[in-house]
């Protein structure tokens, strides 16, 4: 009976010690490179909006993969789009002192990346940023450029689920809409977003005021489960529309949250071995409380 009892308590533990999701994502519809600035060794505005969420995506526990650099897809040297990502991380304390650095990655080089043939690849980063398209920021996201993101959808979702983060601006999402077509992606311009309380748990330090400097220029439909991190501010035209999303522990099409949402098919699994633990019991005529299963 005793053997009964531990081989049903070894196959759930087993279970249960099934990796959780990985990865962590911030899409939003703000072009908040181009709205911010650094001064007096700190960042401003929209440039420390991307500060906050870098550090937020580099110390998530969905973030787990070793390597210490940021991809930047699309963003040319010396201007804003560049700048700003590159302040967003060199007056970032959290980010220097874990070693973060930042490779800016164009054209070519873009699909040297995805396709694993060039020296920064997929397979030593931690993290993409997506700069806002060139049409919102000097520098920034070529439509050419887009359209290679585009035709590597999968492997942008792969990347988050291995492990990595991704931190995406607005108009540079064809490969979104290739990848979730459900979820939709809407051209609008307005100012002003309001933090929801998700928001502010992912933003400490981060004000209402920082968000609404300039601008934005998408807001999301049909978000599914993808948590609402900014909307549109209260009394304004779009109050209330996604404009910020966010998830920790998955990848876009299969968002969750660590330790919470077991890998596709674990909970079948689970609950398999929960009815051969509840087996194992009755057969040995014990009785035993376990936790219920949410």
């Amino acid at each position: 009976m005793r053997k009964l009892v531990l081989s049903a308590a070894l196959t759930l533990a087993a279970l249960l010690s099934t990796p959780a999701q990985a990865g962590v994502f911030i899409l939003d519809g703000t072009d908040a490179d181009d709205h911010g600035f650094a001064s007096g060794g700190a960042n401003q505005d929209g440039w420390l909006y991307i500060q906050k969420g870098l550090e937020n995506l580099a110390t998530s526990p969905g973030l787990t993969r070793p390597n210490r650099v940021i991809a930047v897809l699309g963003a040319d040297p010396g201007t804003t789009a560049a700048q700003a990502v590159q302040s967003g991380v060199s007056l970032s304390s959290v980010l220097t002192s874990a070693g973060w650095s930042v490779s800016l990655l164009n054209d070519a080089g873009i699909t040297g990346f995805f396709n694993n043939t060039g020296s920064v690849n997929t397979t030593n980063v931690g993290m993409l940023y997506i700069p806002s398209s060139s049409s919102d920021v000097f520098g920034g996201i070529s439509a050419f450029e887009q359209s290679i993101l585009t035709s590597f959808a999968t492997q942008i979702d792969a990347f988050l689920g291995s492990g990595g983060g991704l931190f995406s601006h607005t108009h540079g999402y064809g490969w979104l809409s290739a990848l979730v077509p459900g979820l939709t992606v809407v051209n609008a311009s307005a100012s002003g977003i309001e933090l929801t309380a998700a928001g502010q748990a992912n933003f400490p330090g981060l004000s209402n005021q920082d968000l609404s400097t300039g601008p934005w220029h998408n807001y999301f439909t049909n978000t599914g489960p993808v948590p609402v991190l900014g909307v549109g501010a209260t009394g304004t035209t779009f109050a209330g529309r996604a404009i910020i999303l966010g998830g920790s522990g998955g990848s876009v099409t299969n968002p969750g949250t660590p330790g919470a949402i077991p890998e596709p098919g674990t909970w079948v699994m689970m609950l398999v071995g929960f009815g051969a633990v509840g087996a194992s019991l009755r057969r040995a005529r014990r009785v035993t409380a376990f936790p219920q299963v949410a």
